[in-house]
């Protein structure tokens, strides 16, 4: 028994280096837990045809759509860990699902982090029939005449609904949630005048800003965004609290090998230097990130202390 026993182990060792160099030996697949067309899966697709590139073997995309994300991070977080199924990770099904319901998502033990792929920061629009032009005219506004200013979202749970909350939260002002499915079904609402403040990803309202539609305040990054360059951050504006972003991860089943999360973290890392790589990124608004397994562990669990406190503060229930 000790000798076969003593065999199947070096077996084992021998064969895991090799099926690691070997990677990938088939079209390994990257799972967007949202719809198609969206900004996410867009990205998921910039990064598929990065990595194929990178590897000379085709990775496909497949949607799997459902419960905020939930749906695709769990599919892939039981499938085989052999590395021929990803996940373009986000926050939703990363960071506010486990914070609005412990246990039902859990990075740490479900999933190999392989790297961060993007961030981008939201931007704060309101109509242009408000005449509003700044953050402080919009705190001034909001509390003059409380409960009487609505925001809208992307849908509850979003980063964009995270956002509007985070933002009651550091002006003290009272504004009411009317969600909505995506940002862009918001957007005629703002623009009639029913709603008056939203959140949103740059590359979504960016045509509705550049054509007076709406007046962005502030983006919510570290520095002015390239898309819209004549709007503040929100650190300029006096909230460098409102500092937030939406960011796309890749990720691996518990158990992946190592070695084969190191090669993938290692041709994403250089996919970020294609040029057309990061120009699909740029055209979403989304800024590349420097990244390792390690890192984008330390990131997403850095995401989930920024926002846990909020999203149980709040009440919030995931999404079914």
């Amino acid at each position: 028994m000790t000798r076969r026993f003593l065999l199947a182990t070096l077996i084992a060792c021998a064969a895991a280096p090799v099926a690691a160099q070997d990677y990938p030996a088939r079209s390994p697949t990257i799972v967007v837990p949202f719809a198609a067309g969206g900004p996410f899966d867009i990205a998921g697709r910039a990064t598929a045809e990065a990595l194929s590139q990178q590897f000379g073997r085709q990775f496909v995309v497949e949607n799997r759509p459902g419960a905020g994300g939930v749906t695709g991070a769990r599919f892939v977080a039981s499938a085989r860990p052999d590395g021929y199924t990803l996940l373009l990770g986000s926050p939703g099904p990363l960071v506010i699902a486990p914070s609005a319901a412990p246990g039902s998502i859990d990075v740490d033990k479900q999933f190999e982090t392989v790297g961060v792929i993007a961030e981008s920061p939201q931007v704060l629009v309101v109509g242009a029939k408000l005449s509003i032009k700044t953050i402080g005219d919009l705190v001034a506004a909001a509390k003059a005449k409380p409960g009487s200013l609505n925001y809208g979202s992307a849908g509850v749970g979003t980063t964009p609904h995270l956002s509007a909350e985070l933002f009651k939260k550091v002006a003290g002002i009272d504004i009411a949630h009317v969600p909505y499915r995506g940002t862009s079904a918001a957007v005629p609402d703002l623009v009639s005048g029913e709603l008056q403040i939203l959140f949103g990803d740059i590359a979504t309202l960016r045509p509705f800003v550049e054509s007076g539609a709406v007046t962005a305040l502030a983006v919510t990054g570290k520095e002015r965004s390239k898309l819209v360059p004549q709007v503040p951050t929100v650190v300029e504006a006096g909230y460098p609290a409102l500092m937030v972003r939406n960011f796309s991860a890749l990720l691996a089943p518990a158990g992946t090998d190592k070695s084969i999360v190191a090669a993938v973290s290692a041709a994403l890392a250089k996919a970020k230097g294609d040029k057309g790589f990061a120009g699909r990124l740029d055209t979403l608004g989304m800024i590349s990130v420097e990244s390792s397994p390690a890192h984008a562990l330390a990131y997403v669990r850095a995401e989930r202390e920024l926002w846990g406190s909020l999203v149980q503060s709040i009440g919030l229930k995931p999404p079914q």
